[in-house]
């Protein structure tokens, strides 16, 4: 009887173990895998590839542009923690309100990345050519011409752009891309038009209460002696952050 159960007992062992090992390889697997644009991806669904090659183009452009006031390269700013934050409202003179230096702010930001990421979308297009021909893939692609649109929680991109692909007696035609790209960045403007808006009107921006009444965002302000005030404006969902500059109704120091 004794022997019997020291026989069981073993075999229950041997198959816990068996359990252990393979769930730990299986973990092993997953864990080790990173998400990655590899050259399978863009032979077996170049569509895919693109589009994910876009979105990422994308979101670099929108992490660089949100704590710079929304421009890639300002030329108006002040330094705040070693980043150039663009001018949204600025009078350069004290007591006076400030005057709005960029109303049309998402028609800038338009305007400021698509001559970026056209370049860069095309790379994505050349990277994909590039390991097609290498199995012999016939390619052919017009022109290239992206659009750009914002919404809430949304930046969209569109690339016009027609490409042919001709392997082995098959023909796939995709006749553009629509790229959709998860981004607070069209909520984060329009927070910060509104705060130059608020600031040329009345040189105050109710932020404490504007937090109230939109508690997605988190509204902190850092006073420099001179005059100028930093927003910062974070959206809580992504904690993505955009940098701000005011100067409005400046006090000279010492009064």
């Amino acid at each position: 009887m004794i022997r019997k159960i020291n026989k069981k007992g073993q075999v229950m062992i041997y198959v816990i173990i068996a359990i252990v090992l393979a769930g730990s390889l299986l973990l092993f697997f997953f864990l080790d895998r990173e998400p990655r644009t590899t050259i399978d991806e863009r032979e077996s669904n170049p569509q895919s590839y693109i589009e994910k090659c876009v979105r990422k183009h994308v979101d670099d452009a929108v992490n660089i542009i949100l704590p710079q006031g929304g421009f890639l390269e300002p030329t108006n700013f002040r330094l705040y923690n070693n980043i150039k934050v663009d001018y949204l409202c600025q009078n350069k003179g004290n007591y006076a309100s400030c005057i709005n230096q960029h109303p049309m702010l998402l028609n800038e930001i338009e305007n400021d990345l698509i001559p970026y990421l056209n370049p860069k979308i095309e790379q994505c297009f050349s990277e994909l050519r590039t390991e097609l021909e290498k199995r012999n893939a016939d390619i052919e692609l017009t022109n290239q011409e992206i659009d750009l649109d914002f919404a809430f929680n949304r930046v969209y991109l569109k690339v016009n752009r027609k490409m042919t692909i001709r392997e082995r007696g098959n023909t796939q035609i995709i006749d553009g891309f629509d790229v959709q790209i998860i981004s607070p960045l069209y909520d984060l403007v329009n927070v910060a038009v509104e705060i130059a808006n608020q600031e040329a009107k009345y040189c105050y921006f109710e932020y404490v209460g504007y937090q109230v009444l939109y508690p997605n965002f988190d509204i902190r302000k850092f006073a420099f002696s001179e005059g100028t005030k930093i927003y910062t404006i974070k959206d809580k969902y992504s904690d993505k952050e955009m940098n701000i500059a005011i100067r409005s109704c400046a006090i000279p120091p010492g009064i």
